[in-house]
């Protein structure tokens, strides 16, 4: 396995047709992960949103999962989010 280090130098030193590989190749791993997070959303998970914006203690309820993003509804309205951006929330039943 590569260190970080070591890919980042070889990213340095890479020519133009090695740049667009490396680009195409972060594109798809993205798109992978992003459906795989996806997958683990179901419409009516409690949620939350991972995002500079929006308080981490605030709770959204996935109403649609679209093909790229997911819908959600909270008590300050609702929000097209991309699923890399949600959190599953756990209540505990006292």
């Amino acid at each position: 396995m590569l260190k970080l280090s070591q890919v980042l130098e070889f990213i340095q030193n890479a020519d133009q047709s090695e740049i667009r590989s490396i680009k195409n190749a972060v594109a798809i791993k993205r798109s992978e992960l992003a459906h795989d997070a996806k997958l683990s959303f179901r419409i009516g998970d409690m949620v939350g949103i991972d995002h500079k914006k929006i308080s981490p203690n605030e709770t959204f309820k996935i109403t649609k999962i679209n093909s790229k993003n997911i819908k959600v509804q909270g008590d300050n309205g609702s929000y097209t989010v991309s699923p890399n951006l949600l959190v599953k929330k756990t209540f505990k039943v006292v």
